[in-house]
């Protein structure tokens, strides 16, 4: 029968290997409990620490649609706003015109009006015109560093949304489409031409105001010419001009459903990321998260283990041969 025999060295070498596992241990256990993570390192365990990587990554695309749902909120809140104003301002300028339309007006009559209009005008495209704080134009679309609606120079009749020469250039100015969420953009396309210009002649409300006013202003206000047919009096003009005005108001209501729509979409959509996001801290948590219970029980246990080696191998060290030989 074969006798193993273990040397002095051998036996100290073994000891101190396992000591230094169980220490490693226990400094591996007190690093999980200073950072609240069970898998201080991929090679731990590489399917949670995968698992716990994919759900950060979702997290952080999720912060960045929440961003982005932010920037959006503020843009529609800020065009809603002014829609707003606009509408108010455009209910002021149909009572003026409903007033200008009487016949009877006498010629100052009809100026008084014809400048309130005007007033009413400039008021309604410093709305048009609004910018964010960033100073980029509420309404002009992918144009934001110009104005949608310039003064012409000389004044004219005739104006048009970004100075564009057709409907067509005119249409094909968009807006900004943002995403928010997995394959889901929100749409800031209230242009301009959207809101302030009539859908069925393309011409915008400035235009139409600067008409109007002009046959208030004319001398032959409300008849025209002697003899002229109805079709061709300046009343049946300014009344055209008027019920296009209509028409822009109209635009203007519905560019603000637009925009409310888009509002609520956005809070839906805000409150389902934020839900997402917390559903994936929680896929986190469960792959690479710390059990601080058992980590605890675990620590004490390796300390105690640890311990009764210490002390059984400064007993057995002082252990000799020559001890028994006394």
């Amino acid at each position: 029968m074969a006798i193993n025999r273990v040397s002095t060295n051998l036996y100290y070498s073994i000891t101190a290997d396992r000591m230094s596992k169980q220490q490693g241990e226990l400094i591996k256990l007190q690093g999980q409990l200073a950072t609240g993570v069970r898998v201080l390192k991929p090679s731990d365990d590489p399917l949670a620490m995968s698992t716990a990587m994919g759900a950060k990554s979702a997290i952080k695309t999720l912060d960045s649609f929440q961003s982005n749902i932010t920037y959006v909120n503020n843009q529609l809140s800020q065009m809603d706003t002014a829609l707003g104003s606009a509408s108010d301002v455009m209910s002021s300028i149909k009572e003026s015109m409903l007033q200008a339309g009487n016949p009877t007006l006498s010629a100052a009559e009809r100026e008084i009006l014809a400048r309130d209009l005007e007033g009413r005008m400039d008021e309604l495209r410093g709305i048009a015109n609004r910018t964010d704080p960033n100073g980029n134009y509420l309404f002009s679309g992918t144009f934001q560093d110009q104005a949608p609606y310039q003064v012409p120079n000389p004044p004219a009749v005739t104006g048009s949304f970004l100075e564009q020469p057709t409907q067509a250039a005119m249409q094909a100015v968009t807006g900004r489409s943002i995403q928010v969420s997995a394959g889901r953009d929100i749409d800031l396309s209230i242009t301009g031409y959207d809101a302030f210009n009539n859908p069925n002649t393309g011409n915008d409300a400035f235009a139409i105001m600067r008409q109007a006013i002009s046959y208030l202003r004319d001398p032959g206000y409300p008849g025209g010419q002697q003899g002229a047919t109805p079709a061709d009096t300046f009343k049946k003009a300014f009344d055209d001009q008027r019920a296009e005005l209509d028409g822009v108001f109209d635009q203007v209501q519905l560019a603000r459903t637009k925009v409310g729509v888009r509002l609520r979409e956005a809070e839906t959509l805000e409150q389902i990321n934020s839900a997402a996001s917390l559903d994936q801290e929680k896929v986190a948590g469960e792959a690479v998260g710390l059990d601080y219970a058992k980590a605890i029980s675990e620590l004490s246990q390796g300390q105690l283990q640890l311990q009764a080696s210490q002390q059984s191998f400064a007993s057995t060290s002082q252990l000799s041969l020559f001890s028994f030989l006394k």
